[in-house]
């Protein structure tokens, strides 16, 4: 009974506690500096444009001009700097700042003090400001830097690094006793899973934090379905080193399957004082059981699921990585439309929006560290890994849409004891959870996590287009205990360049690293690559590279400089290029699709080409300048080619009709 009159008290009082903890958005009202501007004794001088700065609005990054341009981007300090209000209502409370994004080493000052330096650009971090602000004005200063460090992952990679503050940015306001927003800058609540369909134990780990001790305090966890129904509760009030463990479970759960269901609970994690309500988190939540075969791929809650994925960098044209939720969600449509089930998020950890995202849409999630390219013998080096391991599982740890940690990319031989490391600390940290990595050579190093996924790039930078179905099989054989995926595969291309027929035959590594990149040419390559992938289900996941063009320093390729166009869709997300209609066709098969191939190709040179149709119809009837050539047949792969089609000179209309739809263009030959 003291429970169940405790526990009323305690909703009654909650109405009156509300606001214990107060969020307020830092995003407006700073000024940006190019440069490092010194603050203290000596405010003012600087090695930029001058101490004013320019007013900007956060996301922000100082590189959303220069990324594209045919110079090297910008990598050096950037100066950030703004009032902050103190109000005298905050005496005797905690203030903290939290910023959800700083490329790539953010060194934070309070009043010309320092206050603290993060290393990484890619996790949120949090800095306690209490001992530091005084009521009235204060002004914070965050000097960013991106450029490259050897105690700083990533020391290089084929992506750009881009620098400032450009996530959002937070003040949080608690009481002197607060759940944590110091635990490896998360929100100080990780809730693990054992999920069946009968039932769902969950234990949770709430982080707490107190300028005094902690008499008085509980904690209480309540788990509320859809409807906003409270289905598990319970309290606890032993706390140990800061930290409170409790147990509590869910009978005959709602599962979260994907893009079938994403179905989310919610949890409540209430701290109170002496029966009072002094602070607040919640968090979505979803309950599912997965686990990866090597002969029959991934399955979700015991039903096998082909992960038909996508990766994605952050950035966006005229923007660099300073994305806000419309960006975001722009991307997400662009998943949704073609079909996507599963997201690479690569090569670092990405906004928390997109996880929130993702399991609200039902993706699967794979999500990695920045140790890519390049490992630095240097003991720092390892140890900033490791931290940024850390802080990647704490902080998104309760999305059920992430079901695989990444350890690295691309990283070369004689890595196994850091890999190792990672390794060891991701399961201790998140035992419920699959490691993986992406390989491009075969190492020792890929046998260390749970399972793996191989780069491959065949008939783009090596090999013919047809060589992967060999190697896949070959691997798999050899390796009876290894759990395979595909973590890229692709090639490039521009909306700009076209050929009437593509033939592997004319092309070679050089002209993959050329200007020359035909769009038929890495449609072709998908054609033939996917339906490899998709008749082996022991292919636990696959990726292509990528779903969007973006940023590379030092590529000049295609049509633009500094981009890697190995994008289904440009990086200013205007063109969807052939290969996006060739998946939205096959994996989309809700949506009707008739999209005629190459039909940007308007100013022809050649008098014979191919006519290639993706769609979800059946079947596809071609028209040339009004007649009918034929009627055909789509294949298993929603394809209908006419090979060696002849045009006449000058304007040639060409017509694709289906039962759902049909599609033209006018082609001139020259």
């Amino acid at each position: 009974m003291k429970r169940y009159l405790c526990s009323a008290l305690a909703l009654l009082l909650a109405s009156l506690a509300l606001q214990a903890r107060e969020v307020k958005s830092l995003n407006d009202g700073w000024t940006f500096t190019k440069g490092f501007v010194k603050t203290g004794p000596v405010a003012g001088a600087s090695f930029g444009r001058g101490p004013q700065g320019d007013p900007v609005t956060l996301p922000h990054s100082y590189n959303a001009d220069d990324f594209q341009t045919e110079n090297t981007y910008y990598r050096g300090f950037g100066t950030y700097t703004r009032t902050l209000d103190i109000l005298e209502s905050y005496a005797g409370k905690r203030i903290f700042v939290r910023f959800e994004g700083a490329g790539s080493v953010a060194t934070v000052q309070v009043n010309s003090t320092f206050v603290g330096e993060h290393k990484g650009a890619y996790n949120s971090f949090t800095f306690e400001l209490t001992d530091y602000v005084k009521p009235g004005e204060n002004t914070l200063t965050v000097v960013c830097s991106n450029a490259p460090t050897f105690d700083v992952a990533p020391f290089g990679g084929d992506f750009n690094i881009y620098g400032g503050l450009y996530r959002d940015a937070w003040l949080e306001v608690t009481e002197p006793v607060c759940i944590s927003p110091l635990y490896f800058g998360s929100n100080g609540v990780l809730i693990s899973q054992k999920v069946t369909r009968e039932r769902a134990d969950l234990s949770a780990e709430i982080h707490l934090s107190t300028l005094t001790d902690y008499e008085g305090c509980e904690v209480r966890i309540a788990v509320k379905d859809a409807a906003g129904k409270v289905v598990a509760d319970t309290y606890y009030n032993r706390i140990f080193n800061d930290v409170v463990r409790c147990n509590l479970a869910v009978d005959r759960p709602h599962l979260w399957n994907g893009k079938a269901d994403p179905y989310l609970y919610t949890a409540v994690i209430t701290l109170l004082k002496d029966g009072v309500e002094v602070d607040r988190v919640e968090e979505q939540i979803g309950l599912r059981y997965y686990h990866v075969d090597r002969e029959k791929g991934f399955f979700l809650n015991g039903q096998h699921l082909k992960l038909q994925g996508v990766s994605r960098h952050q950035d966006w044209d005229g923007l660099a990585s300073a994305l806000t939720k419309e960006n975001h969600l722009t991307d997400f449509d662009f998943f949704d439309e073609m079909g996507v089930n599963s997201l690479r998020l690569a090569h670092y950890p990405q906004a928390h929006f997109m996880f929130q995202e993702a399991d609200r849409r039902g993706y699967v999630v794979w999500e990695e560290i920045p140790f890519v390219g390049t490992w630095v013998a240097n003991p720092a080096f390892d140890d900033n890994l490791e931290l940024q391991l850390r802080e990647m599982i704490a902080q998104n740890f309760n999305h059920p849409s992430i079901c695989f940690w990444g350890l690295y990319n691309e990283i070369q031989a004689g890595t196994d004891k850091i890999v190792g490391r990672l390794n060891q600390v991701a399961h201790e940290m998140d035992p419920g959870r699959l490691t993986t990595c992406a390989v491009y050579i075969d190492s020792s190093n890929e046998f260390i996590p749970d399972v793996m996924a191989f780069n491959k790039y065949y008939g783009w930078y090596y090999g013919k287009k047809d060589d992967l179905g060999p190697f896949l099989d070959s691997w798999h054989a050899e390796h009876p205990t290894a759990a395979m995926g595909i973590s890229e595969y692709g090639a490039g291309a521009s909306p700009k360049m076209h050929v009437g027929q593509y033939k592997e035959e004319d092309y070679t590594v050089y002209d993959s690293m050329g200007k020359n990149h035909p769009m038929e040419r890495q449609t072709d390559i998908h054609r033939v690559q996917w339906p490899v992938i998709a008749e082996r289900d022991w292919i636990w996941g696959s990726y292509v590279w990528n779903m969007f063009d973006f940023g590379a320093s030092g590529r000049f390729e295609g049509d633009a400089p500094n981009q890697n166009d190995k994008g289904l869709v440009t990086i200013d997300r205007k063109v969807r290029k052939d290969a996006f209609y060739y998946y939205k066709a096959n994996w989309n098969k809700a949506v009707p699709t008739v999209h005629l191939c190459s039909r940007e190709y308007t100013d022809r040179q050649e008098e014979v080409t191919d006519i290639i149709v993706f769609t979800t119809a059946p079947a596809a009837t071609l028209y040339l300048n009004g007649k009918k050539v034929s009627q055909k047949k789509a294949d298993a792969y929603a394809t209908v080619e006419w090979p060696s089609v002849r045009l006449q000179k000058g304007e040639n209309t060409v017509r694709v009709v289906t039962a759902q739809g049909e599609e033209s263009a006018v082609w001139t030959v020259r």
